[in-house]
């Protein structure tokens, strides 16, 4: 029985001697190591952009997009109504000339109409109009601000067409996305009025964002 006893603790005495086994990539729980810092990694090795809510404030329009949208926000309410967390976001539609409506979503905060987004024809968003709130264009631009005050030249605007008759459409060079909607007061001429008159009587009434693919054949 002595013998027994000795031939069966050897092994056991060898395998302590040897230490706890170390874990295989097969044998492991799968489970991140608590003490060990977890970074968050992309799978396509871009880099992660955070996209901060708007809840109030000035409301940026530039290159990129308005606010929290970008080119690649999707034409949803309840997209939309994440970005805009304290704001009242419907869905609706809109009559524009004699074609069929088309489907919008608005977004209000603080009884103010802040934006008014349109669908395109690919289910994307294919524009945003603002023309109320405490909006900022590119260079910091206010609504009803002068356009002899904001350094447009002739030959940066054209005249407006569909929802925008007889108002002037001006686009600076490094933002071509944002569509600057000036209102002259009393023109019915049609086309873009001379620079006097633009000086003397123009004021922004309305940014129009579209994105990048959209922005050089839609009309403002």
């Amino acid at each position: 029985m002595t013998l027994r006893l000795a031939l069966i603790a050897a092994p056991l005495a060898l395998l302590a001697a040897c230490g706890p086994a170390e874990k295989t990539p097969a044998q492991s729980s799968g489970k991140p190591d608590a003490a060990a810092p977890q970074a968050a990694k992309p799978a396509d090795g871009q880099a992660v952009i955070r996209i901060t809510p708007y809840t109030g404030g000035p409301l940026q329009v530039g290159a990129a997009g308005v606010g929290p949208i970008t080119a690649a926000t999707a034409f949803d309410q309840a997209t939309i109504q994440a970005l805009f967390p304290k704001a009242v976001v419907k869905s609706a539609f809109i009559h524009v000339g004699d074609g069929p409506p088309g489907p919008i979503i608005t977004v209000e905060q603080d009884n103010v109409p802040l934006l008014e987004i349109g669908k395109g024809a690919d289910g994307g968003i294919a524009e945003i109009r603002l023309a109320a709130g405490d909006v900022r264009g590119p260079k910091g631009e206010s609504l009803l601000a002068k356009w002899a005050a904001l350094g447009f030249t002739t030959g940066q605007c054209r005249a407006g067409e569909g929802r925008t008759v007889n108002q002037t459409v001006c686009v600076r060079p490094e933002a071509p996305t944002v569509s600057y909607v000036f209102g002259v007061p009393g023109w019915t001429k049609g086309g873009v009025p001379d620079e006097a008159t633009l000086k003397a009587k123009a004021q922004l009434n309305e940014f129009v964002w579209r994105p990048a693919e959209t922005a050089q054949v839609g009309a403002a």
